[in-house]
């Protein structure tokens, strides 16, 4: 029986029958509809023609119940107040109608999404594990030519050698970024995480080009959150190396690292005085191998902050930038509490 009252279309019998018997003994008067509506709106996902014999099964018992209740005392309020509550079981009725459709384009389109999502990371993984080998096959060739033959070739022979082994390293650097890109967020649990600790470290993993550079930086009382380690240390690390490298000519990077509680959320901010980003590019940067600048000017496979977005996204956080041309930029991005 408890079984029974679980599934809505039991549940929902039971009560419209209950509520025609206590209105048989009492009528109910306006009141009914109110309850027959509640009956039905317990349907809501339940199938179309299920709600449409409940529909009609309600309206025929508020209908029913002043001609079996009809005596000297029975007023045209009577009749009307059962009007209104017809009305309202059929206006519930074609809501509950609406709502299922929706649901069904909804659930459509959720499946679509999720095939696809299936699909991209299906490519990225064949891609970046397939394209990997022959790479490897290459950049191995080249390093034999350059152990072994290098005095014998000429100079064009020594410079084509040289934009082959180039080409390949970052054809192979690439395929390691996309095959990361692929691989974020998976089989991953969040934990606590003290920001403050995690900087710390990724500043000695840094020192090198924190001193080449003669870099500043500025940290201030970070939180401890909940997330997901490895990707938010992944996500200050490409923040903080943009920062160092996208630096002026003459001006040692300055970068400042803090964080704000907001109402449900930790605003965090990487400013810096680099090179700074012009306003149509703004969102460009963001997108997976988007560069602004040759890899001659400056190193890099340009899917960085692509990472840093999609990290974003697998805390249900905003990332987003201020910058302005030969001043700097400042990177935000907020995490749930």
């Amino acid at each position: 029986m408890i079984r029974l009252l679980k599934r809505p279309v039991y549940l929902s019998t039971i009560l419209i029958i209950l509520i025609f018997i206590i209105d048989l003994i009492i009528p109910l008067g306006v009141a009914v509809g109110v309850l027959y509506v509640c009956c039905i709106a317990l349907l809501i996902r339940v199938d179309t023609a299920t709600t449409l014999k409940l529909a009609l099964l309600s309206t025929f018992l508020t209908a029913v119940i002043p001609i079996l209740t009809i005596d000297s005392h029975t007023t045209w309020m009577a009749f009307v107040n059962r009007g209104i509550s017809i009305a309202s079981i059929w206006v519930l009725y074609f809501i509950v109608i609406k709502h299922k459709k929706l649901n069904d384009i909804k659930k459509v389109y959720t499946n679509k999404l999720i095939h696809k999502n299936k699909e991209q990371e299906q490519f990225i993984y064949i891609a970046s594990h397939d394209l990997q080998e022959p790479l490897n096959t290459v950049m191995s060739f080249s390093n034999v030519l350059n152990d072994k033959y290098y005095d014998v070739l000429d100079e064009r022979g020594r410079k084509c050698l040289t934009y082959v082994h180039q080409a390949s390293a970052r054809m192979s650097a690439l395929v390691k970024a996309l095959l990361d890109y692929g691989r974020l967020g998976k089989n991953r649990e969040k934990e606590e995480i003290d920001c403050n600790v995690m900087l710390n470290d990724i500043i000695m993993d840094l020192d090198e080009r924190i001193q080449t550079s003669h870099a500043k930086i500025t940290i201030g009382e970070l939180p401890i959150i909940n997330g997901y380690k490895n990707e938010l240390r992944m996500l200050f690390q490409n923040l903080l190396t943009n920062a160092i490298k996208f630096r002026r000519e003459g001006h040692p990077p300055q970068i400042t690292i803090s964080a704000q509680k907001e109402d449900k959320s930790w605003t965090f901010y990487v400013q810096d005085n680099g090179i700074g980003i012009a306003e149509e590019h703004k969102q460009k940067v963001f997108t997976i191998f988007q560069r602004l600048h040759t890899t001659s000017e400056y190193e890099g496979t340009g899917i960085g902050l692509a990472h840093c977005n999609k990290i974003i996204d697998l805390h249900h956080g905003k990332l987003w930038l201020e910058s302005e041309l030969n001043k700097g930029s400042t990177f935000y991005f907020n995490l749930p509490i």
